[in-house]
């Protein structure tokens, strides 16, 4: 771990602190880059992304001090002393700024579909960034590894997972899988707001996996916070993809054909 990055007297900077800025340059840049090429304006590129910094910042805190309130309960006057009291929430960032998003993208009439692809083509990078800045803070461990005693040759036993790597190969992957869909997406000529809906579809469901590999303090019926917002984010991504990603014309055929047999014999019997 190496959490300060460095120190010159009293002042000091820190890695996480550096990854989370570097990782808003990368989110903003490549966010910028995607939607001006759809020929978004970008006096509305520029107010999206403020707009959108700002509600994630607050977000991010609030949810951390929700899921935290025993770290607070003595003073409210922590929530905004970051330097007595720092902590901020990955997905109340996220979920702060998605429901921005996609309330200022209509305010600013700039297409939903449009904001939802630029975010599968920038968040990833950007978040891979902030990992960097995670694991050398080491301020979200793993669990201790307790594996079978003919893996312990591997050497992580009695040692915490390395979560954060685990997360940037799986991001790794799942940006290669994001661009071969948007290759698809252009050539097949695909409702926009498609690739965005297919990323928070996988986005969701492997961060659940990898949620069961932290050492996380909250939990809520054997899930942590964390898998819960997960849950909440996946449910609303296939809702997404029924309305706007085909799902609903995939899923009719068998819906008539289940209303059309088996329920009409049920029906049938139940009337006689």
């Amino acid at each position: 771990m190496y959490p300060l990055l460095l120190s010159i007297g009293s002042f000091q900077i820190y890695s996480l602190s550096v990854s989370i800025i570097l990782a808003w340059l990368v989110f903003s840049f490549l966010f910028w880059r995607q939607l001006r090429s759809n020929g978004v304006d970008e006096d509305k590129i520029f107010d999206l992304t403020f707009y959108t910094t700002l509600a994630a910042f607050v977000a991010s805190r609030a949810v951390y001090v929700v899921l935290h309130w025993d770290l607070f309960a003595d003073t409210w006057l922590k929530i905004a002393a970051l330097w007595v009291q720092p902590g901020f929430s990955l997905y109340g960032a996220f979920i702060g700024a998605l429901m921005t998003l996609v309330s200022m993208s209509r305010a600013f009439k700039v297409r939903l579909g449009h904001v939802l692809d630029a975010v599968a083509l920038s968040f990833p990078s950007a978040i891979i960034v902030g990992l960097i800045g995670v694991f050398l803070d080491g301020s979200v461990p793993g669990k201790i590894v307790d594996l079978p005693w003919a893996l312990r040759v591997v050497g992580l036993v009695g040692k915490r997972h390395p979560v954060q790597m685990y997360e940037i190969i799986i991001i790794c992957i799942l940006i290669t899988v994001i661009l071969k869909i948007q290759k698809r997406s252009t050539k097949e000529k695909w409702p926009y707001g498609v690739v965005g809906v297919w990323f928070f579809i996988l986005y969701s469901f492997s961060m659940f996996i990898l949620e069961f590999f932290k050492d996380t303090r909250v939990y809520w019926i054997s899930l942590s916070a964390n898998q819960w917002i997960l849950i909440a984010l996946f449910a609303e991504a296939l809702g997404a993809f029924y309305v706007r990603g085909g799902g609903r014309e995939a899923i009719r055929p068998l819906v008539y054909k289940i209303k059309g047999g088996i329920y009409a014999k049920l029906s049938k019997r139940h009337t006689e």
